[in-house]
């Protein structure tokens, strides 16, 4: 059971410089590596939001999601997050929740607005889990 997601303080300050004061949602797929239950990013993989209504939404571009997929296997690593911004608190939308549902890796989210992160799962509910910066 994943109880928590760990990123180096690098990567992590390069998410956030890329989601605050975003006019999109922005969408980055974490490759890296799960231990006990940890997962643990290793690197990221921005994926260009094709929603038609990119500030509320996004939609992640299928062939990158697949590249991201293909570059993932090719180092011997998974997909273990998603990330995103939102243009609110960086609470689970409702979209976001059914997309939980499907894709059960844990979901980052960053407010764009100020930059505070969460992450959260999906088990038998949505739950937070803590971020460690490494």
């Amino acid at each position: 059971m994943i109880t928590a997601v760990a990123i180096s303080k690098k990567l992590f300050e390069y998410l956030m410089k890329e989601c605050t004061h975003a006019e999109i949602e922005k969408v980055f797929l974490g490759i890296g590596t799960t231990e006990g239950g940890t997962v643990n990013v290793l690197e990221v993989v921005e994926c260009k939001n094709i929603s038609q209504n990119p500030r509320v939404e996004f939609i992640a571009d299928p062939l990158c999601i697949y590249k991201a997929f293909k570059y993932a296997e090719s180092k011997k690593l998974d997909i273990v997050a998603l990330m995103h911004s939102h243009p609110a608190p960086p609470q689970p939308s409702a979209l976001d929740i059914k997309g939980m549902k499907l894709w059960s890796v844990p979901w980052v989210i960053v407010d764009s607005r100020s930059g505070n992160a969460k992450a959260w799962l999906f088990k038998n509910g949505v739950v937070e889990i803590p971020i460690q910066i490494i």
